[in-house]
C-alpha cells in the first residue's frame, strides 16, 4: 500500500477535514465506486468497511491517500461489523421503543382502557421517550465513538460495550464528541439538496423518468459516502484531542 506520508490528525476543524479527502485526487472515484456497490444493493458492507479502512489508516497518520481495492472479503467483514456498531446504538432503540409502544397498547387493551386522552398521553410519552434517547445516542457520537474503539481495539465487544457511551459522555470528552458532531452534520448537505432534488423530480413523468432517478439515488449515496470520509478525519481529530488533553491532565497530576 503506497501512502504519501505519516501525518498526525490536524485540528478538529471541518475545513481539515474536507481538504484531508480532497488530497486524494480520486476521492470522487471512490465515492462513485462505492455509491454504485450500494446501489445495486449488496455493496452496503464494502462500502462501510472502504470508510472503517479510511478510519483506521487515518488513526495511524496515513489519512491520505484513500484506501486502494483490497480483499472484498475481509472488506465486507468489517463493513458488516461497523453497521453492527451503528445497528446497536441507533436502530435498536428505535426497535425497542417500538416494542414498548406495541407492549403498552395490549396492556391498556387488557385493562380495559377506552378514555383517549390517557391512550394518547401514555402513547405520547413512549414515543417521546424514545426518540429523546435516540436523539441524546445521536448526539453524544456513539456509534463514531463505538467504530473509533473497534479500530483501536480490534475486537467488536469492545465497541458494543457500555464503556463506550461512558467514554463518549464523560466530562472531559462530551464537548469534543459534541462538537464533531455538529460539524459533522454539514459533510451531509449535499447527500440532503440531491436527495430534495430527486424527490422533486420523482413527481414529475417525462421521458428517461426511472434513468433520472436512479442516477439521483446514486448521486445522493455517493454523497453519503463522501460525507462518511469527512466524519471519519472530523472523529479522528476529536480522538487525538481528547488523547492529547489527557496526556496534560496526567501530566499535571505528576507535577503535583
Amino acid at each position: 500500500m503506497t501512502f504519501f506520508g505519516r501525518t498526525e490528525p490536524g485540528p478538529l476543524s471541518l475545513r481539515h477535514a474536507l481538504a484531508t479527502v480532497h488530497r486524494d485526487q480520486f476521492w470522487w472515484l471512490h465515492c462513485g465506486g462505492y455509491g454504485l456497490a450500494t446501489l445495486v444493493g449488496l455493496g452496503l458492507p464494502l462500502a462501510a468497511g472502504f470508510v472503517m479502512e479510511s478510519l483506521d489508516n487515518s488513526r495511524r497518520g496515513f489519512a491520505t491517500p484513500l484506501p486502494p481495492p483490497g480483499n472484498i472479503t475481509v472488506r465486507s467483514l468489517t463493513g458488516l461489523f461497523a453497521l453492527l456498531i451503528d445497528f446497536a446504538f441507533l436502530v435498536l432503540p428505535i426497535l425497542i421503543g417500538t416494542m414498548l409502544l406495541f407492549v403498552t397498547g395490549i396492556a391498556m387493551l387488557l385493562a380495559g382502557v377506552t378514555d383517549e386522552l390517557i391512550i394518547q398521553r401514555i402513547t405520547s410519552s413512549v414515543v417521546l421517550g424514545t426518540g429523546m434517547v435516540v436523539v441524546l445516542l445521536f448526539l453524544s457520537s456513539v456509534a463514531p465513538a463505538g467504530r473509533l474503539r473497534f479500530a483501536r481495539e480490534g475486537h467488536i465487544e469492545d465497541a458494543l460495550r457500555s464503556a463506550t457511551l461512558r467514554w463518549t459522555l464523560g466530562r472531559a470528552n462530551r464537548r469534543t464528541f459534541f462538537q464533531a458532531r455538529l460539524l459533522s452534520l454539514v459533510a451531509y448537505l449535499p447527500a440532503v439538496l440531491l436527495s430534495v432534488l430527486t424527490l422533486g423530480l420523482a413527481r414529475i413523468t417525462f421521458p428517461g423518468h426511472m434513468v433520472v432517478l436512479g442516477l439521483g439515488l446514486w448521486l445522493i449515496l455517493s454523497a453519503i459516502i463522501y460525507a462518511h470520509l469527512v466524519v471519519v478525519q472530523l472523529y479522528v481529530s476529536a480522538e487525538r484531542q481528547i488523547q492529547e488533553h489527557q496526556v496534560q491532565q496526567d501530566a499535571l497530576q505528576c507535577e503535583v
